[in-house]
């Protein structure tokens, strides 16, 4: 049996075109499931229903967690891009098919605001449709023509289906014809893009005249963007902080994130981790001795050339000779590839015009630098931390920092090394305007020595730390308050913050007043400030417990200090990597000058 010229054997979704009195093929076709004319039933797309999504299944990113009982993703804060984005469901809702592009930089919030916005769909049994298989644009090409009423059609990065050479512009034409078919009404199409892409898809050709690859995107997309910007504004600030109250995450967001970028702080700082939790030994050893810089007060910039010196005692010896000539390299480009909300492990700075490229800096992300507070506070850095900081840093404060801080874990000789070295280094305080000089430290010189009988109060204080570090906090506050008797007031005003940090606001609160009354005034700021960031503030002014101020056996008093006799040495010193605050005596306006290290005392005013 022959068959007649110019048939069609349709077997499912291949079939073959037979010509000719032969039956000879000429070609083979493919037809999508549901294709007209191919004498098909369309086949079921593999949609859901709304309810039973998952937003994670969707590609909104994750978040950070505070809690193991918390859920996946913080609360949401409802933005001026989220009151578009409910009119255009609100439309669909009314049985009119739409399309809403969210355009906006990297982890702005646009694939969790179009969840958001979704759920009011939900309760009408809508479905949601999301191709990605086995590309987004096949799987979008493929399926488009057998999307029916009340879809969710999701196109999370856009430029996925749109841009794709040859594909790109068949979805936007299929796309185009199912908004317009009023039988498969209504349909809401969703989908993100970045800005750039957004121009790619928009733009009118420059050249050849008569060719436009993107004839169908510019139609299908005119006028259905919404802005999504990339920081939050006073008003959006203000529901973020009541929304912080109960949601430890975006608590910590507004304390980290830079520029008012929430949702990228949010959304990066995971990644962030992940690139930090797999890097190389070389890539880990610079981020390990970045964040131990910046948690004993270093500066924001960090020379690399430090950094690369600092960073050969986090090896052991084996790996650090197995490593390639060019590692620094290789670790700084690891560290500085972006990742969600272009966040970077560490990213570089801008060089000055005419510097020498081996004075490049490096700065550490925010959130990188709170992880090492956490996680390396226990830990002392290497020999070659101290002694690469003695060779690289350009700037004093950063080295008399780093002097306080190596007198603190009793590395004497660096701690030696590094005052020394910070008395040649010249002023640089750029917030000082040209005139003004920079203010004379009533410091003791090299003559004065450290009294042997105050290393025991040290000593406590030390001890003192250590038990709050070990959550001891009754311990930690009775051994800073006999610390405190002497000469300590700093370690206590430390421990009461510590109290404030382990949830102890009553404690806190004695604790803080008692350190005031001692000498170290500033403890009360700070925690002052500590409870305003936290939105306390009836607590802010909190007045201490009578009943658990106790009394110095000195004299019986509540908050009063042992007092030295005429000409007695006492000594003040900073412990828990805080500098002490005091008045110049020469400055009427009480500008705030710090007073550093073990060696460095408040002189008695009895003393010319």
């Amino acid at each position: 049996m022959q068959a007649s010229k110019d048939s069609v054997a349709a077997g499912g979704d291949v079939g073959a075109v037979i010509t000719g009195d032969h039956n000879a093929v000429t070609h083979v076709y493919v037809l999508p499931s549901g294709w007209p004319g191919s004498g098909a039933v369309p086949d079921a797309l593999a949609t859901r229903l709304i309810s039973e999504c998952h937003p994670l299944d969707l590609e909104v990113h994750h978040a950070i967690h505070a809690a193991a009982e918390e859920e996946e993703l913080p609360s949401y804060v409802p933005r001026e891009h989220d009151v578009h984005l409910r009119h255009i469901v609100d439309t669909a809702r009314g049985w009119k098919s739409q399309l809403c592009m969210l355009v906006g930089g990297s982890s702005t919030g646009k694939t969790r605001a179009c969840w958001e916005a979704i759920q009011a769909l939900a309760g009408d049994k809508w479905r949601l449709w999301h191709p990605f298989d086995p590309t987004r644009a096949e799987a979008a090409l493929a399926g488009l023509a057998s999307v029916g009423p009340r879809t969710v059609v999701w196109l999370n990065e856009a430029q996925h289906y749109l841009a794709q050479p040859q594909v790109g512009e068949q979805v936007a034409a299929a796309l185009r014809t199912l908004l317009a078919d009023t039988s498969r009404a209504p349909v809401l199409v969703l989908g993100t893009v970045w800005p750039v892409h957004w121009d790619q898809l928009t733009s009118l050709p420059a050249a050849p005249p008569g060719h436009d690859p993107q004839e169908q995107s510019r139609q299908l997309l005119a006028g259905r963007q919404v802005h999504v910007p990339d920081a939050f504004t006073d008003q959006d600030l203000i529901a973020v902080r009541s929304a912080a109250e109960g949601d430890q995450r975006l608590a910590q967001a507004l304390a980290g994130a830079a520029d008012r970028r929430i949702t990228q702080f949010l959304a990066g700082v995971p990644a962030l981790l992940d690139r930090y939790k797999h890097a190389g030994p070389g890539a880990r050893a610079v981020l390990d001795a970045a964040m131990d810089a910046r948690r004993l007060r270093c500066g924001m910039d960090l020379p690399a050339a430090f950094l690369e010196e600092a960073a050969i005692g986090y090896l052991p010896g084996s790996v650090f000779n197995a490593l390639d000539d060019d590692w620094l390299e290789h670790a700084l480009a690891y560290t500085g590839r972006p990742v969600h909300g272009d966040a970077a492990l560490l990213r570089r700075t801008r060089r000055a015009p005419g510097s020498d490229r081996d004075n490049r800096c490096v700065r550490l992300a925010d959130y990188m630098e709170q992880h090492g507070r956490r996680t390396r506070s226990r830990l002392c850095p290497p020999a070659s931390f101290w002694d690469a900081a003695l060779r690289h840093l350009p700037h004093r404060s950063d080295v008399s920092a780093l002097a306080s801080a190596a007198s603190d874990r009793w590395r004497l000789r660096y701690a030696r090394l590094l005052e020394e070295r910070a008395r040649q280094l010249p002023w640089h305080e750029p917030a000082l305007a040209p005139a003004v000089q920079p203010p004379e430290y009533d410091w003791l010189d090299d003559t004065d020595r450290w009294p042997a009988d105050h290393l025991t109060c040290r000593a406590l204080a030390d001890l003192a730390f250590t038990a709050a570090e070990a959550a001891d906090y009754e311990q930690a506050a009775a051994l800073a308050l006999e610390a405190a008797e002497c000469c300590q007031p700093d370690a206590l005003a430390e421990i009461a913050l510590r109290h404030e940090e382990a949830a102890l606001p009553v404690e806190a609160s004695d604790l803080a007043h008692h350190a005031a009354a001692s000498g170290a005034p500033a403890c009360l700021s700070h925690l002052a400030m500590m409870r305003e960031e936290a939105a306390l503030f009836d607590q802010a002014e909190q007045r201490p417990s009578r009943r658990r101020i106790r009394t110095h056996r000195h004299t019986g008093r509540p908050g009063s200090a042992p007092r030295s006799s005429r000409g007695q040495r006492t000594c003040r010193r900073t412990l828990g990597g805080r500098r002490r605050i005091r008045t110049s005596r020469s400055s009427r306006h009480h500008r705030p000058i710090p007073v550093r290290g073990p060696r460095h005392r408040r002189r008695s005013p009895h003393r010319p």
